[in-house]
């Protein structure tokens, strides 16, 4: 399945819109205006909550915490080495995936040893920021969407994004 993620252009907090291959909408992501702890909350077309973005403090690295509706915990971080690439990994109940992406941060895979699971690819051009992910793994969209939020968080930290410390 695929999805487009675009980054709403004015509003207070980091907030997304997510519609599928056919336009409609999906998924949106809601930041909170005054969170100490920086959250987002991922919600269907119905409102309801499917998860929560959670930055994780006192980590030498990046990282953020998905909170499942069913219980689960995902553990997204930014990886180290190489430096001149863009590497993340995913812990959860799948095990471990990891997120390749490339040196201008535009083009990501997600793998779990070895099977594709998604590939994201960020618009060169747009207003705001705008990703476009083919889902291989229906199972896990809500976790694999929300990760592609959590790169662009990560990745534009100290850019007015949620994920800073200021």
């Amino acid at each position: 399945m695929k999805y487009q993620i675009k980054q709403k252009i004015f509003s207070l907090t980091d907030s997304f819109e997510i519609a599928d291959e056919n336009g409609r909408s999906a998924f949106s992501a809601k930041g909170k205006l005054f969170s100490i702890s920086s959250s987002q909350t991922l919600f269907d077309t119905s409102g309801r909550e499917v998860l929560k973005i959670k930055r994780k403090y006192l980590t030498l690295l990046p990282a953020c915490r998905l909170l499942c509706a069913d219980g689960s915990e995902w553990l997204i971080r930014k990886r180290f080495w190489p430096f001149w690439t863009s590497r993340f990994t995913i812990t959860g109940p799948a095990g471990e995936l990891q997120i390749n992406g490339n040196l201008w941060q535009h083009d990501y895979e997600i793998l779990q040893q070895g099977r594709l699971l998604a590939k994201i690819s960020k618009a060169w051009f747009s207003w705001s920021d705008t990703y476009g992910v083919d889902i291989y793994a229906p199972e896990w969209t809500a976790q694999l969407l929300a990760a592609v939020i959590v790169i662009d968080r990560i990745q534009h930290s100290g850019k007015n994004s949620v994920v800073d410390d200021d």
